[in-house]
């Protein structure tokens, strides 16, 4: 069995047989209290459907703790469909003038603070947002409170929404990543943004949002950081579920919406726009090489990891969303909508077969009809015939 521990809070994972003995071997020495479900550790709260196939991991704490202290300035603001103002970019302010009072620097540190403990865990989608946030930390301004509560309005109206548990059907040990970068995005340092997801086995279980250390001189490199970044992070998970005897089908995937930073990958060579990137691009390289990863295009569109890089609209939001988190409901009505369907196809079945088999008893009373009324005129062709040749023949 596998056992995780925080402090004094402990979590086994295994079948009953070795959970059983372990809890045994632990209440010789300590007086423990065992629950046999997981429903909450460290703060999150875990829910699972019937037959334990779909899961949802949440922060309702958290939430509490934002709707007390900040509900009723937040819902003044204008609901949006996206936690941050699409394209929204912080701007740092240059004046200390137009600073926000100390009471106010306040209540926006501890709105953003708290909003960090959900992307943590539970809320990946508002990633980017609250690393916009983070930008003016030490000195916000009215435009950024603004922003502040938009985010916490957001999370408060998606108030059961949580990490998605759906494995993928028939899948074994495996990893997938996504990377992007947003160009020179910000626009008084011009440093570039980065982001990735990783998922294992189809769950979401790695991402971040972060500015580079410093500025990048093209598209190809911010893209190329990126994809070295998932990469190290790929390392360190497959060192972790090594130690869990799990082994990670290879190579991993790793999808990239850049062909430059592809070919980067792929070749030794390097030119006069990439040579001082060389030591961080050997060790994607070397990585590539030994069989680990399989760098991968894919359109931007379809990139996954594009809203951890910007505040994008609301259709690409919408489209990426729903593959990282989802409602609590979801996970059985999922089910309840799988169910609906099947007994739907085998409605539709019947009544296409009811259909046929009326087509069928159609098409024959046709063809009975048809035989008659061509019997009919054969025969009567017939008697006109020996009619015909009864006359010729009297006259002979």
């Amino acid at each position: 069995c596998i056992v995780i521990m925080y402090v004094d809070d402990m979590l086994v994972i295994g079948n009953r047989a070795s959970l059983e003995d372990l809890k045994q071997h632990v209440m010789k020495t300590f007086t423990i209290k065992t629950e046999d479900n997981l429903s909450d550790y460290l703060g999150c709260e875990f829910e699972m459907n019937k037959d334990m196939t779909k899961g949802w991991l949440g922060q309702p704490s958290i939430v509490k703790s934002l709707e007390k202290k900040f509900g009723k300035v937040a819902m003044q603001h204008r609901l949006g469909k996206t936690p941050g103002t699409p394209g929204y970019v912080t701007m740092r302010i240059k004046d200390e003038k137009d600073k926000v009072s100390e009471e106010e620097h306040a209540i926006y540190r501890s709105g953003v603070g708290t909003l960090l403990y959900l992307t943590k865990h539970s809320r990946p989608d508002i990633c980017n947002a609250v690393r916009e946030l983070t930008k003016s930390m030490d000195a916000p301004a009215p435009m950024h409170m603004k922003e502040m509560y938009r985010v916490i309005r957001y999370v408060l109206s998606t108030k059961d929404v949580g990490l998605k548990f759906k494995p993928e059907k028939d899948s074994k040990w495996n990893l997938k990543a996504f990377s992007d970068s947003d160009f020179a995005s910000d626009k008084e340092t011009r440093i570039s943004i980065y982001g990735y997801i990783v998922y294992f086995c189809g769950i979401p279980i790695a991402w971040k949002s972060k500015g580079m250390k410093s500025v990048v001189l093209s598209t190809t490199e911010a893209e190329y950081i990126a994809l070295s970044e998932v990469v190290k992070e790929l390392k360190f998970i497959t060192q972790v579920l090594q130690t869990m005897n799990i082994e990670v089908q290879l190579p991993i995937p790793v999808n990239v919406d850049n062909v430059g930073a592809i070919w980067m990958t792929n070749n030794r060579s390097t030119s006069e726009r990439t040579k001082h990137c060389d030591i961080r691009a050997n060790f994607v390289k070397e990585y590539q090489e030994d069989g680990k990863i399989m760098t991968t295009f894919v359109k931007s569109a379809d990139n996954d990891s594009d809203i951890f890089t910007k505040n994008v609209t609301n259709q690409l939001h919408e489209k990426h969303q729903p593959k990282i988190v989802w409602k609590k409901n979801e996970i059985e009505e999922t089910k309840e909508k799988g169910e609906e369907e099947k007994l739907q196809e085998e409605n539709d079945g019947e009544d296409e077969l009811h259909i046929n088999r009326k087509d069928v008893e159609e098409q024959d009373s046709l063809k009975t009809k048809s035989s008659h009324v061509k019997g009919d005129i054969a025969l009567s062709t017939v008697n006109k015939t020996g009619c015909n040749g009864g006359t010729k023949g009297n006259p002979a």
